[in-house]
């Protein structure tokens, strides 16, 4: 059947399997009821719990999930979509992204230009104009709805242009309201239909960053307890020390 519409998807959400606020379940009711997203990624850093628990789940709440990892390579993040086994941290980037197509994924250079996170742009030495096509990746991220630096996106989009690349959108939610404020315009509606937008380059990224209040929810209801735990835990470590 020929497909008629465009549909978003968000390759780039983050659960409590990692460093996300919110669990599986209420991540995919809260996309399922309040967003047109009904594809997703599911891009834990290092590794594949969530992306497989969500998989298992999304049917049920009319959604579609691929499984996805945010790799931490030695250079910045790689997002690895459409995976089977989780892929290790720490290589390179073309190390990264060959394990990615080894076991017919795609991989997407995430917030390439961000200084602010984990990207290219804060190892040294940065890449060199004509290195940057070596990383052999499938698509670049072109909107981040997490990344703070105003110019990082143009630099993305000039970038994946020279390179002919995909361009793709996603929201790096890390609380659930935040998925779908940036993501990847494709031609059809299941995840087949946008992995085959990704590896023709015929997607579309969109959306917009995060608001000064997602921001403070993240903060709030996951960057700050984690803090608390790790001080109450340092508190107790002291305390045991000075007993003994």
């Amino acid at each position: 059947m020929p497909h008629s519409r465009w549909s978003r998807a968000d390759i780039h959400i983050h659960t409590t399997y990692s460093d996300g606020a919110d669990d599986v379940p209420s991540i995919l009711e809260y996309a399922a009821r309040h967003t047109e997203i009904r594809i997703l990624a599911i891009t834990d850093h290092d590794c594949l719990e969530g992306a497989l628990e969500a998989h298992r789940l999304a049917p049920a709440y009319g959604l579609q999930v691929i499984i996805g990892q945010e790799v931490s390579t030695n250079r910045g993040h790689v997002l690895g979509l459409y995976l089977q086994e989780g892929i290790p941290c720490g290589l390179s980037i073309p190390e990264t992204v060959a394990l990615i197509h080894a076991q017919g994924g795609l991989a997407v250079l995430a917030h390439p230009f961000d200084r602010m996170t984990n990207s290219p742009m804060r190892h040294r030495p940065r890449p060199r104009p004509e290195e940057w096509g070596d990383f052999d990746v499938d698509a670049i991220e072109a909107c981040n709805g997490c990344q703070m630096d105003p110019q990082a996106g143009g630099r993305a989009v000039e970038l994946g242009r020279r390179l002919n690349l995909a361009l793709t959108g996603g929201s790096d939610a890390h609380h659930k309201e935040a998925i779908g404020t940036a993501y990847t315009l494709f031609w059809g509606h299941t995840a087949d239909d946008l992995r085959r937008a990704l590896e023709s380059g015929s997607c579309r990224y969109g959306g917009e960053g995060w608001t000064r209040r997602d921001y403070l929810s993240w903060l709030a209801r996951s960057w700050w307890p984690r803090a608390r735990r790790t001080m109450q835990r340092a508190a107790l470590s002291l305390a045991a020390l000075h007993i003994g």
